[in-house]
């Protein structure tokens, strides 16, 4: 039985831009440092990778402030929307548990739990839409959610991409320092877009060296 699509093409592109990789997610983790700039390092991480590994291209670090700078207002709004969405979940958990009985806080937890992972699907369509499409903000969502629609089954197995990552990281502690989010965004790269190889070029028959 294959692995999925984005799962070959992302081991793929993990394996042959590892240490590329490793740049972006340590340029990554001095930004989220601020807090401020989580999101538009996201988006810029996200738009440097897909605009260049995805077409077999290797990544020029030298476009990170560009990008950057591009993606700070719906980077901004993009790590907004997802605290908003993870106060929402937890706050209403928090309370729900406190006034249903077992079965209540059972059925509670589960649909907590599914809201959350739909929204990590979401998120390699919405990055698209926002960091290489660059719709507004609202159109970006209304773009997400109907891809998300034409292609659930992927859109929900890859987020067992960033769920093995965090599982990772935590056994392992110094995984989410060295590629934890970078190798999160370019399998979501793949997700949206297969992966583009460059074709091979073709023997010139001028050239004595060719073979016969």
């Amino acid at each position: 039985m294959r692995l999925p699509r984005a799962y070959r093409e992302g081991g793929l592109l993990t394996w042959h831009h590892l240490l590329t990789l490793v740049w972006l997610n340590l340029i990554w983790l001095v930004l989220a440092w601020t807090v401020v700039l989580a999101g538009p390092a996201t988006l810029a991480v996200y738009a440097l990778i897909a605009t260049t590994m995805r077409q077999d291209r290797d990544p020029d670090l030298r476009r990170f402030l560009p990008l950057l700078r591009q993606n700070v207002v719906p980077g901004v709004l993009w790590l907004l929307t997802t605290a908003l969405v993870a106060f929402v979940l937890y706050s209403n958990v928090v309370y729900w548990q406190r006034v249903l009985g077992p079965f209540g806080k059972t059925v509670l937890t589960l649909v907590a739990a599914y809201l959350a992972w739909l929204y990590v699907a979401l998120q390699p369509y919405l990055l698209e839409a926002l960091s290489v499409e660059r719709l507004p903000y609202l159109r970006a969502w209304r773009a997400a959610l109907l891809n998300l629609g034409r292609h659930p089954v992927s859109a929900h197995l890859y987020v067992l991409v960033p769920v093995v990552l965090v599982l990772l990281s935590l056994l392992t502690r110094t995984f989410v320092m060295i590629v934890l989010v970078s190798v999160a965004l370019t399998f979501a790269a793949v997700q949206v877009r297969p992966f583009e190889p460059l074709p091979e070029p073709l023997d010139d028959p001028a050239d004595p060296a060719a073979p016969a």
